[in-house]
Order: C-alpha cells, then sequence, then structure tokens
C-alpha cells in the first residue's frame, strides 16, 4: 500500500504482487518472484509522528508525498503487472519524484519529467505514437506513472522477462551504465522498505 503523508490511513487497497493472470503474455522471472518475495513479510512501521507505515496482508506500507497519488501508483503497477515499489524506486532514482523536470543532456536530447523520459527514446515514442503531450510527461504525475509503468514493463518483456535486466535497460543499454543503475535502483528499493517512506 502508498499511503500520502500526513493523511489518515486508507482502507488497504488489493495487493498488486499478485503473479500474472493466464495468458497476459509475459512469464514471471525468477527475478521478479525474488522482488514478490521481498516485499511479502510483514515488518513493524518505524516510529514516526506523521501517518505509520504499516504492514497489511504482508506488504510493505511507504509514505510519498502528496504530489505522487497512490491511486495513479496502484493503476499503473496493476495495467502492468508490476510491484508499485518498483515504479516508486525508479522514479526516485530518475527525478526524487520531481514534476516539472527538464534535463539536458550533452547529445542534444532532453530528460522528460518525474520518469526522466528521453526525448530521443521513451518520451518520443509516447509523444509521437501515443500521442501523450510533452507537458504530460512533464508536469502531469499520473500520466508520468503510467508511462513508466508502460516502458519498464515493455523493459521487462525485451529482457525475456528479467526483472533487473529490464529496469536497467530503462535506463541504459551500455554496460556499465546499466549496471550502475540497477544498484541505484536496488538501493532506492531497499531504502524505501527499510524506512517506509519515499
Amino acid at each position: 500500500m502508498v499511503t500520502i503523508e500526513n493523511t489518515p490511513p486508507q482502507p488497504p487497497l488489493p495487493a498488486m504482487i499478485a503473479p500474472a493472470p493466464a495468458g497476459a503474455g509475459y512469464p514471471e522471472s525468477a527475478d521478479e518472484r525474488v522482488a514478490r518475495y521481498l516485499v511479502a513479510p510483514p515488518r513493524p512501521a518505524p516510529a514516526r509522528s506523521e501517518a505509520p507505515a504499516a504492514s497489511h496482508a504482508g506488504r510493505y506500507d511507504v509514505l510519498v508525498p502528496q504530489h505522487i497519488p497512490p491511486h495513479c501508483i496502484h493503476s499503473s503497477a496493476s495495467a502492468y503487472n508490476l510491484n508499485p515499489l518498483i515504479i516508486l524506486s525508479v522514479m526516485k532514482v530518475e527525478s526524487g519524484g520531481r514534476m516539472g523536470l527538464v534535463s539536458r543532456n550533452t547529445n542534444g536530447t532532453d530528460d522528460l519529467g518525474p520518469g526522466q523520459f528521453n526525448t530521443g527514446t521513451w518520451a518520443k515514442l509516447l509523444i509521437e505514437k501515443y500521442k501523450i503531450p510533452r507537458e504530460a510527461l512533464i508536469n502531469d504525475m499520473c500520466q508520468a506513472v503510467r508511462g513508466m509503468g508502460f516502458a519498464i514493463r515493455t523493459e521487462i518483456n525485451g529482457a525475456g522477462g528479467d526483472l533487473w535486466k529490464g529496469i536497467g535497460n530503462y535506463h541504459s543499454r551500455t554496460p556499465k551504465h546499466h549496471v550502475k543503475y540497477v544498484r541505484l535502483v536496488y538501493g532506492a528499493y531497499k531504502q524505501m522498505t527499510s524506512k517506509g517512506k519515499f
């Protein structure tokens, strides 16, 4: 469950960590099974003054800032059969969850919004093929999260179902950048699950 900071706890949403339904078109890799196991064991909530990040039904609760709507995370995770924490971990590494962010690259491309979609790759596809406005990728958190889910799932599928290879490919296929990125995302994941906060 993803919880907004400083709001009363909401009723738990259905778990988004169930295996893919039969015929979904993509196998669950061993890495995904490991990731699902990592979020399965309940842990005590860290002590804090805001709403507690308690565990329900074997899931971690993670407090997110108010500008990251939990329903958008859950919707994208459900649509693309991803653990919601994977989407949040990638976002944490890419932008720290900031909207309005446009980063200029040395090759003349830009990285857009919370998902830092590159205008030469993912942003180009989302804008040209799927007609998502550039501004929405930059300033609409739900649209950015939906695009992230699509891109991460596409990369995982392209990697034969390998979760971490797909996540690395989201950033770069150059080995040194790929490996560094996977470590960063995994570190963000571990930090969120241990602290209960984005």
